[in-house]
């Protein structure tokens, strides 16, 4: 069953695609991207999003979530134009966490930075990006538990993701470069996703 949304708290002021922030019938708090992020990122959430759970990636719960035509339009002209109704993506608010800065990287345990860069070559995901003169990494960081967790994978599928264009702007492109030097890595690799693969439906 979806997570019905109760209540509009908000939009939030980060990210690309501004996701709102709702309360839902389990009383958490979610993210909650709808049709302004486009239908078809919605669906990349939840395909990339599963593919990273399945191979053991720090990603925040994420849900399928319905919002009532009715609460819809109360602000379907203004403040909730860009939500829409129906069955939309929502990502679990994670509390007392910001985006990871460069200070935080090499906090990273090397095999999950390696972890996550091959995740995201394979889903070509181009959308993490971190240098000491900015980006979008597009992970969060606990300073309280010192995790960190991967999120907005609306890009993911791009065919214009290149090996090369992850080697030279992913955050962890240092990490790549290691599995391509590493037949015992690829190997690895190929093993796990096939793996998270078998089962999705």
């Amino acid at each position: 069953m979806p997570i019905e949304i109760e209540e509009v708290l908000r939009r939030s002021e980060q990210g690309v695609t501004e996701p709102y922030i709702c309360r839902g019938d389990d009383n958490k708090l979610y993210y909650v991207k709808g049709k302004g992020a486009g239908y078809d990122s919605l669906v990349k959430e939840w395909i990339a999003g599963h593919l990273a759970r399945r191979l053991g990636l720090p990603i925040p719960t994420f849900e399928i979530v319905h919002v009532p035509h009715e609460l819809y339009e109360i602000g379907r002209h203004e403040a909730l134009r860009d939500l829409g109704f129906g069955l939309l993506f929502g990502s679990e608010q994670i509390p007392n966490v910001n985006e990871l800065t460069v200070l935080n990287v090499e906090s990273i345990h090397g095999d999950l930075r390696r972890d996550i860069a091959a995740f995201d070559w394979w889903v070509r995901n181009g959308d993490r990006t971190l240098t000491a003169a900015g980006g979008n990494p597009n992970i969060l960081w606990s300073e309280t538990s010192g995790q960190p967790f991967i999120i907005d994978h609306n890009l993911a599928f791009d065919d214009g993701v290149t090996l090369l264009s992850q080697l030279e702007s992913h955050i962890f492109g240092g990490s790549l470069a290691e599995i391509c030097d590493a037949p015992n890595l690829q190997i690895l690799y190929r093993a796990k996703f096939e793996d998270a693969l078998s089962e999705l439906a």
